[in-house]
């Protein structure tokens, strides 16, 4: 079975030339490369907060998340955060994916919650370069209406 397929795989090569060889498998490595790159090895694990002339300073990112959850936890409409980092140029970009609680107006709790982060990034972690702080709603939480059980689902008319 496996000596058919390697006649068959080299009687095709024979028949194509240099450039159809050559270009195939460099259009199949960078196929490979570019799904790698988008569903493997993009997430930030360390962020470099800022630069010294001793060194560099390094965020893990599991801080980084913490810090976000406990500035979602100071706002009662937003339940349930993800965070997804990207470095893109040497700067940090967020983006928060979150709950919103009915109710909630959206424009407030971005505008307070981008703010809230920019300061605890900067002021807690020391990170210097921030990029964007993209927020995504994806969803709503319900509030749940709690009604009194009675024995008679129909209270008497009066």
């Amino acid at each position: 079975m496996f000596e058919n397929l390697l006649n068959n795989w080299v009687t095709y090569t024979k028949g194509l030339s240099a450039l159809e060889l050559y270009g195939g498998a460099l259009l199949a490595i960078a196929f490979i490369y570019f799904f790698m790159r988008l569903f493997c090895g993009c997430r930030a694990k360390r962020v470099i907060a800022y630069s010294t002339e001793g060194g560099k300073v390094i965020v893990n990112r599991s801080a980084i998340v913490e810090l976000v959850n406990s500035a979602c936890a100071q706002i009662e409409d937003v339940s349930k955060p993800r965070v997804r980092i990207r470095i893109r140029g040497g700067i940090p970009h967020f983006q928060i994916r979150l709950k919103l609680a009915s109710g909630g107006r959206l424009r407030a709790v971005e505008s307070s919650l981008q703010q809230l982060l920019r300061n605890a990034l900067t002021n807690n972690l020391g990170i210097e370069k921030l990029g964007s702080i993209d927020v995504v709603a994806t969803g709503f939480k319900s509030v749940r209406l709690v009604q009194s059980v009675s024995d008679d689902p129909h209270p008497p008319a009066e």
